[in-house]
């Protein structure tokens, strides 16, 4: 229930129950003042005490309560339309007054016949149970109201209410019975209606109630099978599809619209696999195309053909698809568990970063860039240590690639995280593609050729792989190149 609903409700409730206390506490009041209780047995008994204050209380006095509740029913429901508000506060003074009339009709009553202890009774009872059951009816009424009538109630609420009104109609037809018998003052019909009640009308409140309260929950079910019907009919071409959503805020409200989340991510990542498979394929296509055409264009021109440049040509083609396909495995690897690393042990990024610059100042990509590595201690962090290693070469590799002549890797910790940045001075990144380069199959220099650098997958990859390690991975402002700026919890394994 929304915050405007529940302060109605509670205000509306509480109202109803101080309009009881304000009036029973005004009777006791009246009965002290009319001195104390006249002795047992004497005709002063008989002596009216709060006979006027009823008769107020009778006429207009609850119509003046049931007015105080509407009053601040429709003072507490400015959150709701007008509409909901007229409602509510009708159903709330109407459901009041019917209560009042009922507590003043009994007052009426009993005053005759015990006018000397009417006030004090109407204090207790008052006090324990008729304020808290016209609160609480009152209450109940009004929450039904907000929910635009029991179509709207929860299962759970309907439930309640079906069970409690059919055992309040049935007990108070016992009760009825019971009273026509002792006004005949007959002790054979009092048997009767006893012996009737046990055999006949116990088992008739059981049969009923169950009855209806079946029907109540077969019909707040219905929600639940048009879920059913809607999921067994969804399959993988259908996936847009999603179920109705009940305008209850019960569970079962909560259960279809968390189908239809999960459905959302259903779809969405049915939607990346199909595109993961189109960008995969297209870029296997372009290398293998290559390939053959290189391959028969010796095999059909073999004359002049220096065929130790073409094995050459042929396995830096083989090597690239072969690092394709190393990444496009571990994509699908991480993208088929779960979204944290499986493997954990400790592992000094430190010692990572410094012995992949070391390698990287060897490999042909390097050239003649200058690689600096700039460490403050070890760095642990519990995770993969492939994936880790991985993480760092894919930001170096691409560093390399982009950089004029130099390369900077620093690791250092800051507030329970190492921080990995890999800096170069190229041409960097511009601010409106810092997010797309973490796209898969992304390549900010599309006029460039294929084999001069990656698939546009590196960077994805060491994202992902953050992200599985409890860390970040981002572009951040630099003076000058690119700025590649990792961030991953530090710590020691328990066992470490």
């Amino acid at each position: 229930m929304r915050e405007p609903g529940a302060r109605a409700v509670w205000a509306t409730g509480a109202a109803a129950w101080l309009v009881v206390v304000v009036a029973v506490g005004w009777l006791e009041y009246a009965d002290r003042r009319a001195g104390p209780p006249p002795p047992q047995g004497t005709p002063l008994m008989l002596e009216d005490r709060v006979g006027p204050q009823i008769e107020l209380l009778a006429w207009p006095g609850h119509l003046v309560g049931a007015g105080f509740v509407a009053v601040v029913c429709w003072a507490v429901g400015r959150g709701h339309n007008r509409t909901v508000r007229v409602r509510t506060t009708f159903v709330a003074a109407l459901t009041s007054e019917g209560l009042y009339a009922t507590y003043v009709w009994w007052l009426t009553q009993e005053n005759p016949q015990k006018p000397w202890i009417v006030a004090e009774e109407a204090f207790r009872w008052g006090l324990m149970f008729i304020g808290p059951s016209a609160g609480g009816l009152t209450a109940a009424a009004v929450w039904i109201a907000l929910g635009r009538g029991a179509g709207r109630l929860s299962f759970p609420g309907r439930l309640v209410l079906t069970a409690a009104g059919a055992t309040g109609v049935l007990s108070l037809s016992g009760v009825y019975l019971l009273r026509q018998a002792r006004e005949e003052g007959a002790g054979e019909s009092i048997r009767e209606v006893y012996w009737i009640a046990c055999t006949t009308g116990v088992p008739l409140v059981a049969l009923l109630t169950g009855a209806l309260v079946h029907l109540a929950a077969a019909r707040a079910l219905r929600p639940v099978e048009a879920i059913r019907r809607e999921l067994e009919d969804i399959t993988s071409h259908s996936l847009d599809r999603r179920v109705p959503v009940p305008a209850t805020d019960d569970v079962i409200g909560r259960l279809a619209r968390t189908t239809n989340d999960t459905l959302d991510r259903l779809e969405q990542a049915s939607a990346r696999q199909q595109q993961f498979v189109a960008d995969a394929a297209h870029e296997l296509r372009s290398p293998l195309a290559a390939l053959r055409a290189q391959l028969e264009s010796a095999l059909r021109h073999p004359e002049g053909v220096v065929w130790g440049s073409v094995v050459e040509g042929a396995a830096t083609d083989v090597v690239r698809l072969q690092a394709l396909a190393d990444d496009l495995l571990l994509l699908a690897g991480m993208d088929g568990t779960r979204h944290r690393a499986r493997v954990v042990e400790d592992v000094d990024l430190s010692a990572v970063a410094e012995d992949l610059v070391r390698e990287h100042a060897h490999l042909p990509e390097a050239g003649t860039l200058k690689l600096l590595c700039e460490t403050e201690g070890p760095a642990a962090v519990v995770g993969d240590a492939r994936q880790l290693e991985r993480l760092v070469r894919n930001i170096l590799g691409n560093a390399c690639r982009h950089a004029d002549s130099a390369v900077t890797v620093a690791v250092r910790t800051d507030r329970g995280s190492v921080v990995l940045e890999v800096l170069d001075d190229g041409p960097g990144i511009p601010p409106a593609d810092r997010h797309r380069v973490f796209d898969r199959f992304t390549r900010l220099d599309e006029s460039r050729a294929r084999t001069a650098g990656g698939a546009g997958l590196g960077l994805p990859i060491a994202r992902e792989i953050a992200a599985r390690h409890g860390g970040t991975l981002t572009v951040e402002e630099s003076a000058r190149g690119a700025r590649l700026v990792a961030r991953l919890p530090c710590g020691l394994h328990p066992s470490g």
